[in-house]
């Protein structure tokens, strides 16, 4: 992949990514808890695929993403090692929301994973910033 198509990629996963962010938060003030919990994990989702593409790594699974995101960012030193343990978590409740219909969230237990979430996408872009992917403005 050149470096104008790598930049493309990480730069519509990013947006991917902050759209999922904001239907998390809309979904969140409509009192949709498991949908915004849901999109709180897919927002963290992206901003994690658009780090391993500026990394030149392209997992093939959801797992791999985490996997990876281990290997490449946590151990290396990048991030702290709390971002793999948040986007883990937020995996974790993905699927109790969108597939355990006896699980439910409270407005606080949704609005706590939004901010995991909001909080693990404010590293990677700030990451991938100081890398020179992104606008810092974004």
């Amino acid at each position: 992949m050149t470096d104008e198509h790598l930049r493309v990629h990480v730069a519509a996963e990013l947006e991917q990514g902050a759209t999922a962010l904001r239907a998390a938060e809309a979904l969140l003030a409509l009192g949709l808890f498991s949908d915004a919990v849901s999109r709180a994990y897919y927002a963290a989702f992206h901003h994690a695929m658009a780090l391993l593409l500026s990394s030149g790594v392209e997992p093939k699974s959801h797992a791999g993403v985490g996997s990876m995101l281990g290997l490449h960012f946590v151990r290396a030193g990048k991030l702290p090692p709390e971002c793999t343990h948040e986007l883990a978590r937020l995996a974790q409740f993905r699927a109790e929301a969108d597939y355990n219909r006896f699980f439910s969230f409270t407005a606080q237990s949704a609005s706590q994973e939004v901010a995991v979430a909001r909080s693990f996408c404010q590293r990677a872009l700030a990451f991938l910033s100081a890398s020179g992917f992104t606008d810092p403005a974004r």
